[in-house]
């Protein structure tokens, strides 16, 4: 059951960071990313293990890595632009830093 909640964490986190991170810059983008890391964090701490913080970072990744590619409409929800660029690098950096920290 914590493994089914982590990854569902992960992914609506990472579903209102790609959303979020649009949102009125860069104050959308700064809540995404500091909303994602506090999740993650709060997951390690809600179960005491890192493993379930890795497996909501991955599920986080999973949904960013689907939302900055082509849809079936060719629709782009996370651009190539310095919003998205940022939340791609500086998300998935902070994300490995929360995991890394100790449960």
């Amino acid at each position: 059951m914590k493994f089914l909640y982590s990854v569902a964490l992960g992914i609506l986190t990472g579903i209102a960071a790609v959303l979020l991170h649009i949102f009125y810059p860069p104050i959308g983008l700064i809540l995404a990313l500091v909303g994602s890391a506090a999740t993650i964090w709060a997951i390690g701490r809600q179960f005491g293990a890192r493993k379930y913080k890795l497996l909501a970072c991955l599920a986080w990744g999973f949904i960013l890595w689907r939302a900055s590619t082509f849809g079936v409409g060719n629709e782009l929800l996370v651009q190539g632009n310095a919003q998205g660029s940022a939340l791609v690098f500086v998300g998935l950096i902070s994300l490995i830093i929360v995991t890394a920290l100790p449960a």
